[in-house]
């Protein structure tokens, strides 16, 4: 939802996003359009074609072609005639994104990917974009930034001169969050845009409230001293729940549909992998709140393996009775035949401090059944040689 803001790998100064807020009225990009030679266009999307040279070489970059195919079909239904003219990125990067710049460059970021529950959700928050792109937002803002001279020639430096490369690092795309900070009528107005879009295609009404609903738990759950950079480009968030909220009250009943079951299905095998990631940011605090809100009706396909990275995260923050939660959640995970072979080794673990020596051996046993080249191989076997007794 940030909008391809990403795209140059570091942020403008502040002094662009208190650049005088006129600007010249600007049509909106038709399918096929290229800006002109010379034009302040031009330079734009100059930079955004030197960016996207790195993002094609980065090592985030996802290469899945079944993923791929899955996320560029949503986004091509969204833009419909415009989709030639896109090319989409997934970028494995846990923090929640997706843009679309204005040379037709579409990232989707895993984190992104990770917290939607289905293909509706997805879809409105690429209309949202493709609203960004088609109004040419950018280059609205890139005109009235052309008035900082000085911040202009620092961005100049830093974005066209030299290989800075998109997702070279997460403090990299950290700091370009605040790049584009569109105003509240262009946030108001792509959401407009984005939502006809999508409810037009049938997609369910009540997804962009899901996103919102779950982003606003999100941040109140943050014990950050700042705003996340998820929310940092936006106008307040509760002001954005109510607007989708008001837009989705206004649709006549329908017979609307979420596509839950292909989303889960093209997104299930990089759960595990999504997980990990998120544990690794070590914002204890929203990742249990965000893992709390997908297993509300997870499918059994998916519950013990959120049992288990809810533990984990649990686990690592230790706060109150977290241990205690924890422990619990480790040994629901290994009823549900989706537990990650962690889970066993957890669950071992925590009966072995128990004291109960017997199932803690059958667990960590059933460990090794399951992860038989597991990295820590040799020091479950030292475990296991004082759990059980010797003849």
């Amino acid at each position: 939802m940030r909008s391809v803001v990403g795209l140059c790998g570091l942020a403008l100064s502040a002094t662009l996003a208190t650049a005088s807020s006129a600007a010249p009225a600007i049509t909106p990009l038709q399918p096929g359009e290229q800006p002109a030679p010379g034009s302040t266009e031009s330079e734009l999307w100059y930079g955004m074609d030197q960016a996207e040279k790195d993002i094609k070489t980065s090592p985030y970059l996802v290469h899945d072609p079944a993923l791929n195919d899955y996320v560029r079909g949503v986004a091509c239904a969204v833009a419909r005639d415009y989709c030639k003219d896109l090319r989409v990125y997934v970028v494995d990067v846990p923090d929640f994104n997706a843009s679309m710049a204005p040379n037709g460059a579409v990232l989707v970021f895993t984190g992104a990917l990770l917290r939607f529950r289905d293909e509706a959700e997805l879809a409105m928050v690429l209309g949202h974009e493709f609203a960004h792109y088609q109004q040419r937002h950018s280059l609205q803002f890139w005109v009235k930034a052309k008035h900082a001279s000085a911040a202009l020639a620092t961005f100049s430096v830093l974005t066209f001169g030299g290989g800075v490369g998109l997702v070279g690092s997460l403090a990299q795309l950290a700091g370009a969050a605040s790049m584009f900070r569109f105003s509240r009528q262009f946030e108001t107005q792509a959401d407009r845009i984005g939502f006809d879009i999508a409810t037009g295609l049938g997609y369910d009404p009540q997804a962009g409230v899901r996103v919102w609903s779950c982003l606003l738990r999100e941040e109140k759950a943050s014990k950050a001293p700042k705003p996340s950079p998820i929310f940092a480009s936006h106008p307040k968030t509760e002001e954005r729940l109510a607007d989708v909220r008001t837009a989705a009250a206004a649709v006549p009943p329908g017979n609307y549909h979420d596509d839950k079951a292909r989303y889960l299905a093209a997104t299930r095998p990089f759960l595990g992998h999504w997980l990990d990631q998120e544990l690794s940011r070590r914002t204890f605090d929203t990742t249990v709140q965000m893992i709390s809100d997908l297993r509300e009706g997870a499918s059994d396909d998916r519950i013990g393996t959120l049992d288990f990275y809810l533990a984990e995260a649990l686990r690592h923050r230790g706060k109150g009775d977290d241990k205690t939660r924890a422990s619990q959640l480790y040994a629901e995970a290994i009823t549900h035949p989706d537990a990650p072979a962690q889970a066993w080794r957890e669950f071992g673990m925590q009966l072995r401090s128990d004291g109960k020596s017997v199932a803690s051996a059958d667990a960590l046993h059933h460990y090794l059944q399951l992860s038989p080249q597991a990295g820590d191989r040799a020091f479950i076997e030292k475990y296991l040689s004082e759990l059980e007794p010797r003849p």
